[in-house]
């Protein structure tokens, strides 16, 4: 089973992020009025008030991407120290 979940995220097949559930109808309602905000701030603003929400939006995504794989590595530390734990309580039996 591990060499089956090593090999399979070697290869590619397993891609964390592209498992994520971000179609919850909260969130399908959310991304819908970001849309519609940005959508309406770009008609209001001129040139330069532009490239600044785009630049904002720009800036946003890769902080959230990188929050996102600070969580991530954070839940497997956690994860391989449960196993460890388990390991450890395993051998005291």
């Amino acid at each position: 089973m591990e060499q089956d979940i090593l090999e399979q995220i070697y290869f590619g097949r397993i891609v964390p992020w592209e498992n994520r559930n971000d179609k919850t109808p909260e969130m399908e309602q959310c991304s819908e009025q970001v849309y519609q905000d940005v959508e309406r701030l770009t008609q209001l603003l001129d040139e330069d008030g532009k490239k600044i929400l785009e630049r904002l939006m720009d800036n946003r995504s890769e902080l959230e991407s990188q929050q996102i794989l600070e969580g991530f590595k954070d839940g497997f530390r956690l994860g391989v120290q449960l196993t460890t734990a388990g390991l450890e309580n395993k051998n005291k039996l």
